[in-house]
Parts: structure tokens; sequence; C-alpha cells
């Protein structure tokens, strides 16, 4: 196995990098992929396990439909971008750089997605040394994908390490590493993202991973000392792969507007060209609404980190305003068109309703189902693709498996179920029950 050159300067790989080409074009503004974009997602076990790379697909899905974007992830265990590796580790530790022909340029990437850090420390205190061969190995990921790959490329900063919850399977260990990681690690970490943070520049977008959830611990644990999203120190779970995910589509200037009705109950208008049909009579108001999706939560998600991070705003917009309504209480019913049967949802307040109500807390909201099918069909499918294709490392053999975006009925049945959906939705005074 090659290792990383040790002549091979920081500051040259950093000069060589400024001289590489523009990154890819997109036609939006912001860094969201263009349509037909291709996206290969690369790290280690964190990005191994998925669930930060499939919500971000399921994002994509469902807030641009038309849009065909392939998410491709090739994130493998154990892997680093230092080439390091503790002695007493089972084997070596993998090395993007050996399989980086393979597993990336091959695939033709538009975009690279990488999130390395967490084992490049080898889970030893700091030294020097081992922070130079993580900035070699990340500027080296940078040049390569640019002028190998001909792609864009987008860092995550390395998640933090949860001290609190520092796991030791090896109490008799003679020196640190996986199994008794060095109690202040996550120090380590904060200066390998400190200095990814400071690649930023107008060609290079860093999703501040490492800040977002050591925040966002910090903030729960003023309310519960004992609150981790980090359950054996080391790998988030689904709350934490949610906060890596709302990171990177942050940095990506993700549009947060999913959509809104907005209805005037007097006038029987609507500011929303997707709203028709408006009418009213002594059972209340009805309408019709041709309603994209809204992006899916995963159910396994902390609900106050939701609210906490304020998803609804910052992402996943997507309101019912009602104004011009008399005061009291109302029924909200809701089915989508074919059915004709709508369903109660929740029971609001007309000066609720004036404010606007956020649908995504709604669970049997038609579309935010319809969302949770997506999320579910997508993971299955992206977990099920990347078994066979992590056999094909273990195999050593070119990997058998179509390539995402060409797995043709699968992925064409769940874009499918991302298309908008006609609903009919009413709203029927509540009469107040008497004392």
């Amino acid at each position: 196995m090659n290792r990383p050159p040790a002549l091979f300067g920081v500051l040259a790989v950093l000069a060589a990098c400024s001289l590489g080409p523009a990154l890819a074009s997109d036609d939006s503004p912001s860094g969201i992929p263009a349509d037909g974009s291709r996206v290969v997602v690369i790290g280690d076990s964190i990005t191994q396990a998925g669930d930060y790379v499939v919500f971000v697909e399921a994002f994509l899905l469902t807030r641009f439909p038309d849009r065909t974007i392939t998410i491709i992830n090739h994130g493998l265990s154990s892997e680093t971008a230092a080439g390091t590796s503790e002695p007493d580790h089972p084997s070596r530790r993998p090395w993007i750089h050996d399989r980086f022909d393979r597993d990336v340029t091959a695939w033709e990437p538009d975009i690279v997605v990488a999130c390395y850090g967490m084992n490049d420390g080898i889970y030893h205190p700091f030294a020097p040394e081992r922070f130079e061969a993580y900035q070699r190995g990340m500027l080296r990921l940078i040049d390569r994908a640019r002028n190998d790959a001909s792609a864009r490329v987008d860092l995550l900063t390395p998640p933090p390490y949860d001290p609190y919850r520092r796991q030791v399977s090896d109490p008799d260990a003679t020196e640190y590493g996986y199994r008794f990681p060095v109690v202040n690690y996550d120090t380590v970490l904060a200066r390998y993202a400190a200095w990814v943070r400071s690649l930023a520049d107008e060609n290079l977008r860093v999703a501040d991973v490492n800040s977002t959830l050591a925040e966002h611990v910090a903030a729960r644990r003023s309310a519960r000392v004992s609150f981790s999203i980090m359950p054996d120190g080391v790998h988030p779970n689904p709350t934490g792969h949610w906060l890596i995910a709302q990171s990177l589509l942050e940095s990506w200037d993700a549009p947060a507007l999913v959509a809104e009705a907005r209805i005037d109950a007097e006038t029987l208008r609507s500011s929303s060209a997707q709203v028709s049909h408006l009418t009213r009579d002594d059972e209340g108001l009805s309408f019709s609404w041709h309603s994209p999706l809204p992006m899916p939560i995963d159910p396994r998600c902390d609900p106050e980190s939701i609210r906490l991070a304020t998803v609804a705003d910052r992402l996943n917009r997507y309101r019912l305003t009602v104004t011009g309504l008399a005061d009291g209480r109302y029924r909200l019913l809701a089915a989508e068109s074919a059915t004709g049967d709508p369903q109660p949802m929740a029971v609001v307040t007309a000066s609720e309703l004036a404010d606007g109500i956020d649908l995504t807390g709604l669970t049997e909201f038609p579309t935010v189902v319809a969302a949770q099918e997506v999320l579910n069909a997508l993971a299955r499918h992206r977990s099920a693709q990347a078994q066979a294709w992590r056999k094909s490392i273990q195999d050593d053999e070119p990997p058998s498996i179509p390539p995402p975006g060409e797995d043709g009925d699968i992925m064409r049945s769940i874009r499918d179920l991302c298309r908008p959906r006609d609903l009919l939705i009413r709203l029927e005074p509540v009469a107040d029950q008497a004392p």
C-alpha cells in the first residue's frame, strides 16, 4: 500500500491546488447541484453509515423533483485522508488515495463531497506530524478532485468527538488508539476543523459540521447534561446525521421554502397560484392546493433537536396561512384530491391560522406522509446498493452494481413518489363545548 510522500510539503500542495481548474459550473447561483449532476461523497464510517447522505438526497428529490441529481455514497469505514494508522488497529487503516481513481475519478463526478478527520488523528493527543499528514492528504484530495476528476470539491469539517461518551475496549492498552482514545480528542478534531474552515473561499465550500454538532450538544446539555448525539463518542446517531446534512445543505445555500398557501377567507382570494377552487359554505371553507412535498424528517431524530435547529424555518418552510376567519377553533381536514375524503389533521384557532401553521408538524398530512414514503424507499435502496459496493471493495473487484442514477425502475419509482400532489383542504368551525 502506498503511503503519503514524506517530502510532499503542505505549502507546495496548497500552491498546486490554487492553480487547479475552476469548479464545475452550476446553473443556479447557489451550490445546489445542477440538473444532471453526479455527486460522489467520500469519508470514513460516519459517511459509510449513510444517513446524512440519504437525508441530503431526500431533500434534493423532494425540493427539486424535476431535476435528476445522482448521489453516490463511497464512504469507507476506518478510512483516513492522512494515511495514518495506530499500531493496534486490526489492519492498516484504508487510505482514500489508494482508491481515489477506482471509487471517485472513475465515477465521473461533477461534485466531490469529502468528510475526513475523525480517524486521521488516530485518537492520540495532538501532534504536528499527524496534523501535517492530514493537511497533505486533504490538499492532495482537493487537487485530485479538481484535476483528475474535473469536479468541484466541497468539504465537511470532521464531526466532534464526545469525551463524555468515550468508549474503552482495551483497558490495558499501552498507547492511545481507537481502543483507548485520549480523553481530550475533541480538541484535536477542533484544530483539524479550524484548518479546514480556513480553506473556504469562493471556489471551495466548507460545511462546518464540527461547530454545528458541538454547539448543538452544548445547547442541549444546558437542560440535560447527559444529552449526546454520539452514543459511542464517535458515530453520530440519526439526529447527529441530520445536523450534518443540514450543515451541508446550508453550505449549498439550499432554499428554505417548500410552499406556502396564503388565503383570505373574506374575499376568497389567494396569493398562491397553486391554490384554486376556493369555496365557503355553512360548514366551512374548502380549497384545492397543488402542493410539493416537504423534505422528510427521519422519525428517529430527536424532536427537540429538530425544533432547536429551527429546521422548519431554515430548510423546510411549509405553511398554511388563512386570514379573515371569525374567532374560534377550526378543524383542519386534508386528503389527496383523488380520494375526495378529507381526514382530520388538527384543531387550530383562527389566530394560529392567521399567523400561519407549520404543516411539517402534522404527521398525517398527505404530503408529509408521502415524503416519509420517499425517505423510506430511498434509504432501503441506497443501503442495499452500498452493501453491494462495499462487497466489491472486500473482494477487490470492480463494482458490479449499476451506478446510482442508472438503476432504472427503482429510482424512477422513487422519483414518481416525489411529484407534487393535488390536495383537498377543508376548515370547519368547531363548536365550543358548554362548561
